[in-house]
């Protein structure tokens, strides 16, 4: 049916001719519009949501009928015979419409809402609403409700599930506004202007009420956690999981499935987490920005208020709360410093992780108490919050390291650093020890683990000490079969540096644990000097002789007894480091030492005796008396000798001097006691006695000047000359027992060989002197002395006289044998 409209169809609300609202004017031709369908006639009651209640119509006048009469107009049909179709310039226009028409728009221009005030909403007529005007036929029909929250299912998966990507429906629809002024309420349509204009100056109090916040769909809730708006997004959940909860308790009691809301607001909590998760993560890796921090926080806080409404609210434990978010933030956190220090795994050695890590843990927990800890309130303890997440994926990553196997250097460095570097460099960093709780700190790694790889430890370092020291005793050994000239061997320098190393390292680590590797190290050094003493004997006993071969011979002897006394320090700072424990390795290894030294100087010795011997024996001989060569032949032979053994190290080298000079004081005693030379005078008795004093002296400067310390031998010479040059029995008898008191090993056999020299004391005063010996309680303990003290104890004594009455006896013999024979001839 064809509408014609009016020419004031239109009224805009900005132009000053027109009312607050638009007007479009329909009319049907030939019919007349229903009373009952007019949506301008007032209703009985009044309506505050009604657009069209007596105090919301802007064409209602409470003042006069002049409105309604307006009204009246456009609701009634002209009469059957007008025309219909209005001429131009509002010619043949029905006047009473027109002047009514615009009174009521006049009247409709009231002061109050600026056009500014509505803004923010978008202006639309309740003409544009199906009218009665167009079809009564047509029953009204109010404005429509707005349309509910679009679900995530109708969206396509607006939310990152697990590691997916985000999905986002392919044409995203903006959000339906529809904010007329038809849906104020009465209290907002009316301003206190328009009141005192209205109530004739009677001032009203104004009531404010709280803005109606539109429901948000869950794409814009995930739009608003993208953007991270965190607390207007929270609070956009809260409300939605309200509305689930409320809608959860109507499907319950009506029987029905649970909502896809409850999948909503789970989904969309994982994309919240997901977003604080990210934030967490940021902060560490750059630098952070406070109103993420700020919004995090604030985040937590109203989850917490959730949560207690929840629980007050008779919550029960399983349901969708309390979140604890706070917690899951720890987690965050812990998350976070996992993945942060998961770049100081890989195949780098255990060093250069060790230390990579500690550096990255020292600087990420700088940058937390400088930056980040400003962010949290006190009560969430940020900074110990990360140190505990720090230790905890630090002793995750130690875990995973001894699950290889590590050779000993690692062993040490991992050690160290659990024991040490640690707690000194981290925990007890100049910038962090004072913020760290450390009593709430566990250990690195539970004691059984620890325990485990100081036990490896051990095992490892008696296998590679044991090997690494056989290695280089081969070595040594492939020298002496050289023959090289050197006096000074590397043995001991490079067995002492390798047990050095292990025994410092694990004494770095803990002062037990040094203490096991010590003892381990004495034990394995013990069993290392016992073969050591094996071979050397062998080379001292079976070294090939040659005849440029002697010097040879003797610098092999003391470059092997030159290793002696630095092998005894190291066992004595060894045994200081180590138990009670320890005697029998000590024992042991010393033991060894002493059979080397004594070997080689021995060898030495005999070495110098051989040459000297001959010289021996021609001592207290007629020429002896007279060729002064003979002991000077002696004393240049030591003297030679000594400039090869001087290259030997002080201990061993004392022992072999003082050896030395035993043997060279022995073997011209046993000459002394051995001649058959007797003294025929008193100035014979005078000069042999003067010629030994002479004698002794050298061998006294001589010695002294070879830094010998068994000064106990320079009296003996002088003893033995004193005894021979006495003139009467009783000087002759305290020189017998001055000599027994120094020499308790002396015997009646020696001063009998001395009395033979002298060739003038009688049978009856030589009976006297030897009972002299009776008079001192050591003339028979020379067995029980020292071999090292012993001097007279070796020599035997072959007196003169002895043998001359076995010569006579024998002759005696021959010549009553030849004289039987005689008288037999006869």
């Amino acid at each position: 049916m064809p509408i014609m409209k009016s020419s004031v169809s239109r009224l805009s609300p900005t132009q000053p001719q027109a009312g607050p609202v638009k007007l479009l004017e329909e009319r049907l031709l030939g019919k007349s519009m229903p009373a009952e369908n007019n949506p301008f006639v007032e209703a009985d009651t009044i309506d505050q949501t009604n657009p069209f209640a007596e105090d919301l119509n802007p064409f209602h006048d409470r003042e006069g009928e002049e409105g309604a009469e307006a009204i009246q107009l456009l609701n009634t049909s002209p009469p059957p015979g007008e025309p219909t179709t209005p001429k131009k310039n509002g010619v043949d226009k029905h006047p009473t419409f027109g002047a009514s028409l615009k009174r009521a728009f006049r009247m409709s221009k009231k002061p109050g809402r600026s056009p500014t005030e509505d803004q923010g909403e978008e202006k639309k007529s309740f003409l544009k609403f199906p009218s009665p005007l167009s079809d009564p036929e047509t029953p009204w029909k109010g404005p429509e409700k707005k349309g509910v929250r679009r679900r995530s299912e109708e969206l396509g998966s607006p939310v990152k599930l697990g590691d997916g990507i985000e999905k986002e429906s392919p044409v995203e629809p903006s959000p339906r506004k529809v904010m007329s002024f038809l849906k104020r309420n009465k209290a907002k349509a009316e301003s206190p202007t328009e009141r005192a204009e209205l109530g004739g100056g009677v001032d009203r109090k104004t009531e404010t009420l709280p803005e109606v916040r539109e429901p948000l769909s869950v794409l814009e809730i995930h739009k608003l956690i993208e953007r991270r708006e965190l607390v207007l997004a929270n609070s956009h959940i809260v409300e939605l999981e309200a509305e689930e909860e409320v809608e959860r308790v109507k499907n319950a009691e009506g029987g029905k499935d649970g909502s896809r809301k409850a999948k909503d607001v789970e989904l969309l909590y994982e994309a919240l987490e997901g977003e604080l998760k990210k934030i967490v993560a940021e902060s560490l890796s750059q630098a952070p920005e406070t109103t993420h921090l700020e919004q995090l926080v604030q985040t937590i806080e109203e989850e917490e208020k959730a949560d207690r409404a929840w629980t007050t609210r008779g919550g029960l434990p399983g349901g969708p709360r309390p979140r604890e978010l706070r917690q899951k933030w720890r987690e965050m956190v812990r998350d976070s410093v996992a993945a942060r220090l998961s770049s100081c795994q890989g195949d780098a050695p255990i060093c250069q992780r060790l230390k990579h890590l500690k550096e990255q843990i020292t600087n990420d927990l700088r940058t937390v108490r400088k930056s980040l800890v400003l962010a949290y309130p006190k009560e969430y303890d940020a900074f110990n919050v990360y140190v505990n997440s720090y230790h905890e994926v630090v002793s995750s990553c130690l875990a995973e390291m001894v699950q290889n196997d590590l050779e000993i250097h690692q062993l040490y460095s991992f050690l160290q650093w659990c024991h040490n570097d640690y707690f000194r460099d981290v925990v007890g960093h100049e910038e962090l020890a004072a913020h760290i709780r450390k009593q709430q700190l566990k250990p690195l790694l539970p004691p059984e683990t620890v325990q485990q790889l100081e036990d490896r430890c051990i095992a490892l370092v008696k296998t590679q000490i044991t090997k690494n020291m056989d290695e280089e005793l081969s070595v040594e050994k492939e020298k002496w079969q050289q023959g090289t000239d050197t006096y000074q061997s590397e043995l001991s320098t490079k067995v002492i540096q390798l047990l050095t190393d292990h025994v410092e390292n694990s004494a770095a680590v803990t002062q037990e644990l040094g203490a096991r590797v010590a003892l381990c190290c004495l034990s394995g050094l013990a069993d290392l000097l016992q073969s050591f003493q094996k071979h050397a004997q062998q080379l001292f006993q079976q070294y090939p002789e040659k005849a440029d071969g002697g010097e040879l011979r003797g610098a092999q002897a003391i470059a092997v007894v030159n290793c002696c006394p630095a092998f005894r320090d190291y066992i004595e700072r060894l045994r200081q480091k180590v138990s009670s424990d320890s005697e029998e390795e000590t024992k042991m290894a010393l033991a060894a030492l002493d059979r080397v030294v004594k070997g080689g100087n021995e060898m030495l010795t005999q070495k110098l005796l051989e040459e000297l011997k001959p010289n021996f024996s021609k001592l207290l001989k007629t020429k002896w008396l007279q060729n002064k060569e003979i002991f000077e032949s002696i004393t240049t032979i030591i003297k030679k000798h000594f400039n090869q053994f001087r290259k030997m190290k002080n201990l061993p080298y004392q022992d072999l001097v003082n050896d030395i000079h035993r043997k060279v004081v022995t073997e011209y005693v046993r000459a002394v006691m051995q001649t058959r030379m007797v003294c025929s005078s008193a100035d014979m008795r005078m000069k042999v006695a003067g010629q030994l004093n002479k004698e002794a002296v050298e061998l006294r400067e001589m010695f002294a000047n070879l830094n010998s310390s068994a000064s106990w031998l320079d009296a003996a010479i002088e003893h033995l000359a004193e005894i021979i040059s006495l003139k009467d029995t009783s000087s002759v008898q305290m020189e017998v027992g001055a000599l027994a008191n120094s020499y308790p090993d002396v015997r009646k056999e020696h001063i009998e060989a001395l009395l033979n020299i002298r060739g003038d004391i009688s049978h009856q005063n030589r009976q006297n002197i030897v009972e002299t010996l009776r008079d001192f309680d050591g003339n028979d303990g020379g067995s029980t002395l020292s071999r090292g003290r012993a001097l007279f104890a070796e020599i035997d004594a072959t007196p003169l006289v002895q043998c001359a009455h076995l010569n006579m006896s024998c002759a005696l013999r021959c010549f009553s044998v030849f004289r039987r024979r005689s008288v037999c001839v006869r």
